[in-house]
């Protein structure tokens, strides 16, 4: 069962940062789980929420905020002392950081609910630059978004998020325009059955965001591929 780091190790460090980053791989995950915007200006930056309100000093939508707007803005004295003036990252910071690893790294599009159009392009030049295109996972809530992935570059392995229970969903991603990878459910959907239904219909599953280890170790005897957590270290 892969470890996938949420946000980083956001229990321990402020959340989509190079600090939490860090930490992830210093607490031997493996895998990341991070989210990307575009600003104004066209760049690809780490960060959750489409408003910067609730994780820096400051407020407004990165899509109305250019790069270097963003970089003025302290993205981690909100969680603590120990962090005031980190920065929110570029994507390009990030890929070079996970590079020089071996993990796994599901990049989400946080396309709802404004759409970030082209950043699908982004991405998958930066995962070619890196020479990452067998250890990426694009994921989003936004299927039409990984539908376009799947037309710009059909060797991406794509993972389909869920915030509902979908009835079947295995079967509603069977019938979607391209070939699905992986399904990232809310964990609370989760159970032996649907994993046996998910590997039956080949696909991965990888669901959010699990802080218990009690909650897996049952399902990780059922087969479960991974989990994304707060707390990596927990799980290792």
């Amino acid at each position: 069962m892969l470890i996938i780091a949420h946000r980083g190790a956001s229990g321990y460090a402020p959340e989509n940062t190079i600090a939490a980053f860090e930490l992830a791989i210093n607490q031997n995950a493996d895998g990341m789980e991070l989210d990307v915007h575009l600003t104004k200006d066209g760049e690809v930056v780490i960060c959750h929420d489409d408003d910067v309100k609730r994780t820096t000093n400051s407020q407004g939508l990165i899509k109305d905020m250019t790069l270097e707007e963003l970089r003025r803005l302290d993205a981690g004295s909100w969680y603590g002392e120990s962090f005031r003036g980190i920065t929110i990252p570029t994507l390009q910071e990030f890929m070079a950081l996970a590079a020089d690893t071996h993990m796994l790294i599901n990049l989400e599009i946080k396309n709802l609910p404004y759409y970030h159009k082209g950043i699908e392009q982004k991405l998958i030049r930066s995962v070619h630059e890196h020479d990452m295109l067998d250890r990426v996972i694009i994921s989003s809530f936004d299927h039409y978004a990984l539908a376009e992935t799947a037309r710009l570059e059909p060797a991406m392995k794509l993972g389909v998020l869920f915030s509902t229970r979908v009835i079947d969903p295995w079967d509603y991603v069977r019938k979607l325009p391209f070939a699905a990878y992986s399904l990232h459910p809310h964990y609370s959907f989760v159970d032996v059955e649907y994993i046996r239904q998910c590997h039956a219909h080949g696909y991965k599953v990888y669901p959010y965001t699990v802080n218990e280890a009690e909650w897996a170790g049952p399902l990780a005897q059922a087969g479960l591929d991974g989990v994304i957590t707060n707390y990596p270290d927990r799980f290792r």
